[in-house]
């Protein structure tokens, strides 16, 4: 690295990224944050750690045409979804941002992002780097749970009722109305600040036996706790909640809406429902785990909906 080079990036991190979260970083045992050649973090007894990593690519996992605080915001956010469904705490996050040149206007609203995501999470940005190329955002995040209490995709069993949080399909809704107009609704929202169900993932810690974030298709994403814990599933297209009465198999097979798929007991049911109504996060049974072995689709008539695959990475 040139020195010309190492002090654009010096004054990149110092300008931009350096006090994102800083009130956070005593709450969360952080040592040494932005500034240092590494972070230094203490670590608590009883306690394990969850950390998870995600990239955006322009054009691939946000649009191009999108304002650099909701790319930073959404770009952060789908990665925590992920400490959600393990029921973490959130600790502190890092990013590796890949711009293809200086804007400073572009660099302010991104910073702005960050910081109304930081905020809102109460999660401190203690590091990451910046490099020359394609627009990418790789964002690290890092969770705690207590031990023994991560909820994981393999620890589902037959007999339990499968669970899905708030609205499916609206992200999908939102995606075609930016690609339609510029007009902002609650849909465009969902697409352009989704939420991290962090405090539904912390009340489940003790209730759901398996979970997962439904970023790639909420069929898939079900298969994904299937093939983990072995097991089979039944899901009912009339149950799976839209916000439009057409439901179909390719806007609940989206992908993108980062709600939490979960399976629990059926005596869990009335605690569920009480988490729903004191978080006022809608939850609703989709369907239920079997010991076939096979995720199985069907419409209100009970007949067998042929599946297709949701989002595919490559």
């Amino acid at each position: 690295m040139s020195k010309d080079k190492a002090l654009d990036e010096y004054f990149l991190i110092q300008n931009y990224f350096s006090n994102i979260g800083s009130a956070y970083l005593a709450e969360h045992n952080v040592e040494t944050s932005i500034g240092d050649d590494a972070s230094v973090i203490s670590s608590s007894g009883n306690t394990q750690q969850i950390n998870s990593l995600d990239t955006s690519v322009e054009d691939v996992h946000f649009l191009s045409s999108m304002s650099p605080e909701d790319i930073a915001y959404r770009s952060c956010a789908v990665a925590l979804s992920d400490l959600a469904a393990c029921g973490a705490r959130p600790k502190w996050f890092s990013i590796a941002l890949t711009i293809p040149q200086v804007e400073e206007n572009w660099l302010e609203g991104f910073a702005k992002g960050l910081h109304l995501f930081s905020d809102e999470y109460r999660i401190p940005l203690i590091g990451g780097d910046t490099t020359k190329g394609n627009l990418s955002i790789t964002v690290q995040v890092m969770g705690e749970v207590d031990s023994g209490k991560a909820i994981l995709r393999s620890n589902a069993k037959t007999d339990q009722l499968i669970f899905v949080s708030g609205i499916i399909g609206n992200a999908y809704l939102g995606l075609n109305e930016l690609l339609d107009s510029a007009t902002s609704t609650s849909n465009t929202l969902a697409y352009l600040k989704p939420k991290a169900r962090i405090d539904l993932g912390l009340q489940l810690t003790d209730i759901a036996s398996a979970a997962i974030d439904i970023s790639d298709g909420t069929l898939q994403d079900i298969n994904l706790i299937c093939k983990a814990s072995d097991i089979g599933a039944e899901i009912y297209l009339s149950k799976v909640p839209t916000s439009i009465p057409e439901k179909s198999l390719k806007l609940i097979n989206s992908g993108d809406d980062y709600e939490l798929c979960f399976t629990a007991d059926e005596e869990k049911y009335e605690q569920i429902l009480n988490i729903s109504k004191e978080l006022d996060i809608p939850i609703t049974v989709i369907g239920k785990t079997t010991s076939s072995k096979e995720l199985v689709l069907y419409d209100d008539k009970h007949k067998r909906i042929k599946l297709n695959s949701g989002y595919k990475h490559f």
